[in-house]
Parts: structure tokens; C-alpha cells; sequence
């Protein structure tokens, strides 16, 4: 499958679509297309390990509060699906909390970030856990919540899987923490 970024989502993606760093943190106003080119990257990365690897990548997608993700990022990710022309190989249930690519049920699971202990013990029943959307991630006001998740993600996966956590949001606070960490203080495993 070929797509023209930059028909869909216009221009300046190619860094984001492509990056395999571990943290991939894109704010912008609204209407900068970050959570649109975000769920069709990670529609077209899971049918694209699947049939070219044989591999099964799936997705956390994560808002602050879990009712705010069936119309913001589910919906998305839904947008993503019939953008692509993939729908039909999409089983996207009314009513549920998943996503599943019908060929390999690999899965994109939501969560809220009300309670993070509960998200550090998310597995998968096929394939790896290899990447996390959160969603308006300035809402995640402590860096500590935020170490905990990160560190869930860990673990081996089979070569060229990559893990990968991408962080979506409008401008914040200065005093938030994720200035320092991400802006002000970037390591090399940050884009």
C-alpha cells in the first residue's frame, strides 16, 4: 500500500511517520493534523508488519479520562481505517473498546489514565505490545504515572518491531513536565 502523506495530512510529517524512536512527542493547535497523521500511521504500521513480517504489532491508545477516548481517538483511528479503504478487513464492534484487524486479531485496546496502575499489566493474547498513543498527554500531570507506563512497555519483540510511545498534544504549561523532559531536556530517544 502506497499513501501520499502529504495528500492526506499535508506536509512536515515525514520525521514522525518514519521515526522509530522510542518517544515521539508532536504538539500542535488543533487542526495540525497530529492525531489524524497519528492514527493513519498506526493503522497502516500494523497491516504493514503483518504482511510483510508476519509480525503482529498492536496499540495502546491512552486519554486522561477513558470515556473521552470513543470520540476523540477511537473515532480517529475509526477515520484512519476507511481513509485507507481497509474497513472491511477491520472488525470495529459498537459499544466495545477495541479494534481488531480481522487477518492476524492484532488489537488496538484504549484505556483512561484514571487509574495507572491498571494499565501496567495490559498484555496482549496475540503478537507483542509494541506502541502507546496518548492522547492530549499535557492532561498526565505527573511524570512519575507516566514512568510507570513506560516501563510496562518494555520487554523483547521480534526484529524490526520497534517500541514506540507517542505523545499528542495542544500547547501546554510551561510548568508542565513534559517541557523538561521532552523540550527542554530531549535525549537521543526522542523525536
Amino acid at each position: 500500500m502506497n499513501i501520499d502523506l502529504q495528500k492526506i495530512v499535508g506536509k512536515n510529517y515525514n520525521k514522525f511517520w518514519h521515526s522509530k524512536k522510542r518517544y515521539v512527542v508532536c504538539k500542535g493547535s488543533r487542526g495540525s493534523k497530529k492525531s489524524t497523521t497519528t492514527a493513519l500511521k498506526y493503522i497502516y504500521l500494523m497491516m504493514y508488519y503483518f504482511h510483510t513480517y508476519n509480525l503482529k504489532p498492536n496499540l495502546l491508545v491512552i486519554r486522561r479520562y477513558m470515556n473521552t477516548n470513543w470520540d476523540s481517538t477511537r473515532a480517529q483511528l475509526i477515520w484512519a481505517i476507511n481513509q485507507l479503504g481497509v474497513s472491511h478487513l477491520w472488525k470495529i464492534p459498537k459499544g466495545e473498546h477495541t479494534l481488531t484487524y480481522r487477518r492476524s486479531g492484532q488489537q488496538i485496546l484504549f484505556r483512561g489514565f484514571d487509574d495507572p496502575q491498571s494499565i501496567t499489566s495490559i498484555t496482549v493474547a496475540d503478537g507483542n505490545l509494541c506502541w502507546v498513543w496518548i492522547e492530549e498527554a499535557f492532561q498526565i500531570t505527573s511524570e512519575e504515572d507516566f514512568n510507570k507506563l513506560d516501563m510496562s512497555i518494555r520487554g523483547n519483540i521480534p526484529s524490526p518491531l520497534f517500541k514506540q510511545i507517542t505523545l499528542t498534544f495542544n500547547p501546554w504549561s510551561d510548568k508542565s513536565w513534559l517541557k523538561k523532559r521532552f523540550f527542554d531536556n530531549p535525549d537521543e530517544n526522542t523525536d
